[in-house]
């Protein structure tokens, strides 16, 4: 795994606790996912249509967000997604999935890839992503504000290459400047996510990791601006509407006019977990095929705008919801369960107040329905390489969706399994695990 150049910030190499295995699950659950995938394509289809010509689902989904985030919208498709899901085992054994989230801008490429290749799978998220460019070069219009998950995209352009597929990263900021800010201890600097304190082995020279690993052929060091013209590139927006500087946001626009492909649109609706609460309206649910709704009314939980007139409701039934930031927030807290807050882990005031507050947020936020995960014993790898056993530790499965057609793909799906009470993110202190489909 170390090989393929993966790391996250100043980790170097596998900084997860290593699955003594890989998970599997039974083969129905990938045709499962397949439905599934195909559903939630249709879903951005439907929201994106209905936004065009309903006033409710304007209003839906123009709620609260920041005068700075521009109002585009895309004629493309969404091309790929990534859900989370929290699993339930039924009393035969059958693993159900239910999406919690569903994240348009996905990191964890060259993690997952890497995690195929250090256990001896199939790579399927690569060969996924080489079949769909088929010839196209694929340009990651990557965020500085995500600057930790650098080497992740880089190992994964890596993977594309050793499939005679082309790709690049292209950063906001010349890469001197972004090494300079990482050195100066301006970015990377733990607490951050997945990592709570500063460790032993923390390497921030980045000019340095990239010759080490070779991956020079996939960043541009001199490159202090974007191209003007993409040609038949296919792009993937690393990155929401407001990790971006305005500038980069119209040099990805003018892509868009010129023809450029986009895994993931210009479509400002698309990066607010409030698309999921588009599903209760009428004008969406009548441009969803019946099958596909019945996946979706079955795998997405209840999901609302947070407001004031919502949370009587809520206070009532407190054990029975979570609330997110849906994004917009400016501060990467809307991802990555930053921001999540577990009404069962609160007290009827501490509940109150939290309500009181996401409701004064000058971005939106979201009340979702619990949905507890199946807890599994897992034997893993510690930083010596002993083997030790995590008891009943709280999981989610990751997996990519790729759009072919009126189909999708699914591929790289991994088991997150951590020792927390609700929380779950992959870290230092998470173990992560592959996932074969297989009875």
């Amino acid at each position: 795994m170390d090989a393929t150049g993966i790391g996250y910030a100043g980790l170097e190499g596998a900084w997860w606790l290593l699955a003594a295995r890989p998970v599997r699950l039974p083969a129905s659950t990938l045709i499962e996912l397949a439905d599934i995938g195909r559903a939630i394509f249709a879903l951005f289809d439907a929201m994106t249509d209905a936004y065009a010509v309903d006033a409710d689902a304007r209003s839906l989904l123009s709620a609260k967000v920041p005068d700075g985030i521009p109002r585009w919208m895309s004629a493309q498709r969404m091309r790929v997604v990534r859900p989370d899901f929290q699993l339930r085992f039924d009393s035969a054994g059958r693993c159900h999935l239910i999406a919690t989230e569903l994240e348009i801008c996905p990191s964890a490429h060259g993690f997952a890839h890497a995690m195929q290749a250090g256990y001896g799978l199939r790579a399927d998220l690569a060969d996924a992503f080489a079949d769909l460019l088929d010839g196209r070069e694929l340009w990651i219009a990557f965020a500085t504000a995500w600057s930790e998950f650098l080497f992740d995209q880089l190992a994964f352009c890596r993977a594309l290459a050793k499939r005679g597929a082309r790709s690049r990263v292209l950063l906001d900021v010349p890469l001197p400047a972004l090494a300079e800010r990482i050195a100066r201890g301006e970015l990377w600097r733990p607490p951050l996510f997945g990592v709570a304190e500063l460790p032993t082995h923390w390497q921030v020279d980045v000019t340095a990791r990239i010759e080490r690993h070779g991956l020079g052929a996939f960043i541009r060091a001199d490159e202090s601006d974007w191209p003007d013209a993409a040609g038949d590139a296919v792009i993937f927006r690393f990155g929401y509407f407001d990790c971006f500087a305005p500038e980069a946001l119209e040099g990805m626009r003018r892509w868009e006019t010129q023809g450029a492909t986009f895994l993931n649109p210009l479509s400002f609706i698309l990066d607010s977990k409030v698309v999921m609460a588009g599903l209760s309206l009428p004008s969406v649910r009548r441009r969803i095929a019946p099958h596909h709704l019945a996946t979706l009314d079955r795998c997405i939980p209840e999901t609302r705008l947070l407001t004031a007139d919502a949370t009587p409701q809520l206070e009532r039934e407190r054990p029975a919801w979570v609330l997110k930031f849906a994004g917009y927030d400016r501060g990467q807290q809307a991802w990555g369960g930053r921001s999540l807050q577990v009404g069962a882990l609160h007290t009827a005031a501490s509940w109150q107040s939290t309500l009181r507050r996401y409701c004064d947020l000058p971005f939106p936020a979201v009340a979702q329905r619990a949905v507890p995960s199946a807890r599994l014993d897992i034997t893993y790898a510690d930083a010596n390489d002993t083997l030790c056993r995590m008891r009943k530790g709280n999981t989610r499965l990751r997996c990519f969706m790729l759009r072919d057609g009126d189909d999708a793909v699914p591929c790289g799906a991994h088991l997150t399994v951590s020792d927390h009470q609700a929380y779950v993110a992959e870290g230092t202190g998470a173990v992560q695990a592959p996932v074969t489909f297989e009875d």
